[in-house]
């Protein structure tokens, strides 16, 4: 009996080691110097094994395409486009089309001073094996007021099925989810507030591709909501969110699903040692 205890006892302990080690995130340094304030992640629709990045800040006006090993793939530049404060980025495929585009959200505000913000919104180029640097056909401006007054915001998505965009702001004790229902670039819109969440210090935020998870990122945690919709048709979490494994980062501001919404990424910005981990959850 003594012996089959033992048994048991080390055949739980291998299948716990095992566990432990399937959920330990793969980690690829980032082979380049250019993201070092990297602030948000989305993957590619058109181009397989990619995920577009920027910096934040007074960063240059680009956006920049790595694979799922952190190498820079492409550089796409947006004309005539100052980054005052972007955050976070996400990505909407047009059913109708078939045509992506990227949405780049300007919603950083610290001392909550700017009476709008924006999101611009670019058509993703299909990247070709002789262009390394490209250019953003167009770029739409989205100015967007909140209905309740200015806050500093860190996380954008869009919802899959009609490309509302949400925005969760970052420091009130209780954070707000805001929608802004069919953007328009013609005219200021307006963001209301659907509901709160019991956060705080939000960095990030992710949809999956079906719509039906969400991924809130804080600078110590990763949480997953199941979503709903109201009587309105806003998307809101149901339920309490679950806890998801992370490897807390310098300063991680970055999160994205990976093509099945089963798996996920994350990217901070440089540490003190320059050295910038893509960690990829599955």
């Amino acid at each position: 009996m003594i012996k089959k205890a033992l048994l048991i006892i080390a055949v739980l302990g291998i299948i716990g080691i095992v566990a432990l080690s399937a959920r330990a995130p793969k980690e690829f340094v980032l082979k380049t110097t250019r993201i070092d304030e990297a602030s948000g992640i989305i993957r590619s629709i058109l181009n397989e094994g990619i995920l577009w990045t920027h910096n934040d800040s007074g960063g240059e006006a680009s956006l920049y395409a790595i694979d799922t090993q952190g190498n820079l793939i492409a550089t796409l530049q947006l004309p005539g486009i100052k980054n005052r404060d972007w955050e976070d980025i996400a990505i909407y495929k047009e059913p109708k089309s078939g045509e992506s585009y990227l949405y780049v959200g300007e919603i950083g505000d610290n001392s909550a001073r700017y009476p709008s913000v924006f999101v611009y919104k670019v058509p993703e180029p299909l990247f070709t094996d002789a262009d390394s640097i490209y250019t953003a056909q167009s770029v739409e401006k989205i100015e967007i007021t909140y209905e309740d007054g200015a806050r500093d915001a860190e996380a954008l998505f869009i919802d899959p099925h009609n490309a509302d965009i949400y925005i969760i702001s970052k420091r009130e004790e209780h954070v707000g989810l805001y929608r802004v229902q069919a953007p328009d670039s013609k005219k200021p819109n307006t963001a209301i507030k659907t509901t709160s969440l019991p956060l705080s210090w939000v960095t990030a935020a992710d949809i999956s591709p079906d719509g039906k998870k969400l991924l809130v990122k804080t600078y110590t945690s990763i949480l997953q909501y199941k979503l709903k919709r109201d009587n309105n048709g806003s998307i809101i979490p149901k339920g309490k969110p679950r806890a998801m494994p992370y490897r807390v980062e310098p300063q991680g501001e970055a999160i994205c699903f990976d093509k099945k919404g089963k798996g996920y990424y994350t990217l901070s910005e440089a540490g003190l040692d320059r050295t910038q981990v893509l960690y990829y959850y599955k």
